[in-house]
């Protein structure tokens, strides 16, 4: 009964905000999907069971409590692209970078960095406003609420960080307007790309086998938001440092083996486009949506549990 009222409340409240995502794909410079992007696994209308955020009797409140002014910020993230300058600047110097680092930072963003889009990161049937130049968000999830996963403790502090991140989002976009550039805020969840690849393509981590970013600040420990904007010249690192923590996870899989769906596939499927799929969608929702949001993955991470650069130094020299 439970999830088939969180199923009709989700499509209810999220429908609009469907119905906004498809407009962009009927602009005509906006970047669309690729005939190789994967499917988006939550509120995707071909799956129903993925039409409702995950569900428990005792977050009920919390998330009722959350839902609405999550749905605001997904509409405004869309809604808001047509107070975009009609003829958006395109360049950056280092001077701007730092305010906009420093707004970012006092607004309450953890991370940034930046990247350009590819279109096999964009799933299927979506687009975005710009591909470019796109700033990609962290925030961190609090470690000992993460500590009880899966719990209605850990549930309610995962929904309250997408909640704060889309409303930090939608301010950087806020901010880059002011500035005269154009800009589309990509909320953390669902959203219309995947953002662990970018936030790999900006050096900020690596793809563990978990499917998530791994970073040297919180591990897996954190949600990604982004900036899709009219930039072309955003300081993009032309390395990632971070290579080696594939090689870790690879001979670690400890998540691999905690999953309890049996969901992550311990070697990524390497798609021909270059992509990777490390989980299976089907075998990870149900936990998802059904046990608080799981998070076992994170959990149990030695980078969500251990220094990262610790963890490098002994890796590193077991191996020379």
């Amino acid at each position: 009964m439970l999830k088939k009222i969180g199923a009709k409340f989700a499509n209810r409240m999220f429908l609009n905000v469907l119905d906004l995502e498809d407009s962009l794909l009927s602009k005509e410079n906006s970047v669309k999907f690729s005939p190789s992007s994967p499917e988006r696994a939550l509120f995707n209308p071909k799956m129903q069971s993925t039409m409702r955020p995950p569900l428990s009797f005792r977050v009920l409140p919390k998330m009722m409590k959350l839902m609405n002014p999550m749905r605001s910020n997904m509409k405004l993230s869309l809604e808001s692209i047509e107070e975009n300058p009609i003829h958006p600047k395109t360049q950056v110097d280092d001077e701007f970078i730092a305010e906009l680092e420093k707004f970012a930072l006092e607004i309450g963003i953890d991370e940034v960095g930046y990247t350009e889009l590819s279109r096999e990161f964009i799933f299927q049937d979506k687009a975005v406003l710009y591909g470019k130049g796109v700033i990609v968000l962290s925030l961190e999830m609090d470690f000992n609420k993460m500590e009880l996963a899966p719990s209605p403790q850990t549930h309610a502090m995962i929904l309250g960080t997408y909640n704060k991140l889309g409303i930090l989002a939608n301010k950087m976009a806020d901010f880059l307007r002011d500035n005269g550039y154009g800009a589309q805020a990509g909320h953390p969840l669902g959203g219309l790309t995947v953002y662990p690849p970018l936030g790999q393509m900006a050096g900020m981590g690596w793809h563990g086998l978990n499917g998530l970013l791994i970073t040297p600040k919180f591990g897996p420990r954190h949600r990604l938001a982004a900036i899709y904007t009219s930039i072309e010249n955003l300081p993009i690192p032309e390395e990632n440092q971070h290579s080696w923590v594939e090689d870790f996870c690879n001979k670690c899989k400890k998540c691999v083996k905690e999953c309890p769906g049996k969901a992550i596939l311990g070697k990524p499927i390497i798609h021909g486009n270059g992509s990777r799929t490390y989980i299976e969608t089907e075998k990870c929702m149900p936990q998802f949506l059904n046990n608080h949001g799981c998070s076992i993955c994170i959990k149990v991470c030695e980078f969500n549990r251990k220094d990262y650069y610790k963890i490098k130094e002994s890796f590193l020299n077991s191996n020379v």
